[in-house]
């Protein structure tokens, strides 16, 4: 079969299948994101086997396939840029922040330093560290909705502070993927380009050399970040008005996805941070366009109708649940962390900007659900060949368990009674849920989001924007 037709029938056959699935899943209230997750590991090698088979024997087809799916993997973080809260997070406020702080700190060196421990050498260690920082907020954010609770003190924090480690995740992957491709010595790119001619020409850089590439690297960062977001900034309405003169169907669409490849491309060459990056920083400047909502329905329809269900199937298919034989340790000591972390790093924070212990016990289930930046750092770190298939099959794993908990845990604390309930309810603050989320834009948004356990913010065609925290 040609390789044409072999994509086609893969395509035929991993999409609706994550649909279905998804569709499922919903039905009994788990995250769609893990059907399409669920697809991706029965297709793949711990079960079917199906990229192995007979008709896709030549390797061709999953190639292109696996190449559509970080193509994914950029429109996914290019609409969570775009769905950001920019209010929100810029009203969060202290709590929030320092939530989110330690909701990053304490995962990422508690798991690097435990993967580093029990064997992993540092490179896969500071990976895995990383891919357990940021939280998929959309899980918390629906049993919230669910339970009435959109309105309490600890839905504001959990959400304003989710949207904060969600961006402070995308800058240590930032870090992990420069500081990965200045080991690697990769030839792509502003900062290796110059480290070697620095230190073929300068003897003192060639004595330094990883500190030189370290500080070219900072300047290429910073450069990047205030290079790319200041054109957008500057460019991105008037570029959008003149490309709405064009007579062409789609052509706003097909540009604004051109655009998106470019600033992947130059958060490569220039930043020597992960395209990924440079997609989400365009989505953001987006966020504050008056055109908006127009760009934000396409690409709605674009990445979950094609995109983005691929890039999760794909996820899946890299993981090898055998290839955890072995490797129990590993993934108990990291699902453990994963949960404690994120409880007691931000249940601590929380307690420390004066909550009480059950509200600060509820922040901190709240954020412990792992969603697609984690996933995104594991694809990372297998596509440079830091993570091999058993660490890959963990972080797959982890995530899975904590998308499950995280709704149990979250019930569960809101069950628990505390005396700030009871003033909350003399205060007058206990007004129907459905009248304070139509006095609140945020919660009108809110009320309306599906289990696709999104990383950050996303849109549906029919409401505009959906206001979550990355994930």
């Amino acid at each position: 079969m040609p390789p044409t037709l072999q994509l086609a029938l893969l395509i035929a056959i991993l999409l609706p299948a994550g649909k279905i699935i998804a569709s499922v899943c919903t039905r009994f209230g788990i995250p769609a994101i893990l059907g399409e997750l669920l697809v991706g590991v029965a297709a793949g090698p711990g079960a079917f086997n199906l990229l192995h088979g007979s008709i896709f024997h030549d390797g061709q087809a999953t190639e292109a396939f696996m190449l559509l799916a970080q193509i994914g993997g950029l429109v996914l973080m290019f609409i969570a840029g775009l769905e950001t809260d920019i209010d929100r997070m810029r009203e969060a406020g202290v709590t929030a922040f320092l939530v989110a702080l330690s909701g990053v700190i304490w995962p990422f060196f508690l798991g690097a330093g435990a993967a580093h421990m029990l064997g992993l050498p540092w490179n896969s260690a500071l990976f895995l560290g990383g891919a357990l920082t940021a939280t998929s907020v959309s899980i918390s954010a629906r049993t919230l909705m669910d339970a009435g609770k959109m309105s309490s003190p600890e839905a504001s924090v959990i959400l304003g502070a989710a949207v904060i480690d969600d961006v402070m995740g995308l800058f240590v992957l930032a870090f992990l993927a420069a500081s990965s491709s200045a080991a690697s010595v990769q030839s792509f790119g502003v900062a290796s380009a110059a480290s070697f001619w620095l230190q073929q020409h300068a003897p003192w850089a060639a004595e330094h050399s990883l500190l030189v590439q370290m500080l070219l690297i900072s300047i290429c960062v910073a450069l990047f970040f205030f290079s790319a977001y200041g054109a957008a900034k500057r460019w991105v309405d008037p570029l959008i008005l003149q490309l709405r003169k064009l007579t062409a169907n789609e052509a706003v669409s097909s540009c604004v996805l051109a655009l998106v490849l470019l600033y992947a491309v130059f958060a490569e060459w220039l930043g020597s941070v992960a395209g990924i990056t440079g997609a989400y920083l365009l989505g953001y400047v987006f966020a504050g366009s008056s055109y908006k909502a127009d760009i934000e329905r396409t690409f709605y329809a674009l990445g979950h109708g094609l995109f983005i269900p691929l890039f999760f199937v794909s996820i899946g298919l890299a993981s090898n649940f055998r290839a955890l034989g072995g490797h129990w340790l590993l993934l108990t000591v990291i699902f453990l962390i994963a949960l404690i972390s994120k409880l007691v790093g931000c249940g601590t924070a929380a307690y420390a900007r004066g909550m009480g212990t059950v509200r600060s016990f509820r922040v901190g289930c709240g954020m412990m659900s792992r969603g697609e930046v984690g996933l995104i750092v594991t694809a990372m770190g297998a596509s440079y060949g830091i993570f091999r298939q058993p660490e890959v099959a963990v972080m797959v794993t982890v995530v899975l368990l904590t998308t499950l908990l995280t709704p149990l845990a979250l019930r569960g604390a809101f069950n628990l009674k505390c005396a700030e309930d009871d003033e909350d309810m003399f205060d007058g603050r206990s007004i129907p849920i459905e009248s304070r989320l139509a006095a609140q834009p945020f919660s009108d948004s809110a009320r309306n989001l599906d289990d696709l356990g999104k990383p950050m913010h996303y849109a549906t065609p029919d409401s505009g924007s959906r206001s979550i925290g990355v994930t």
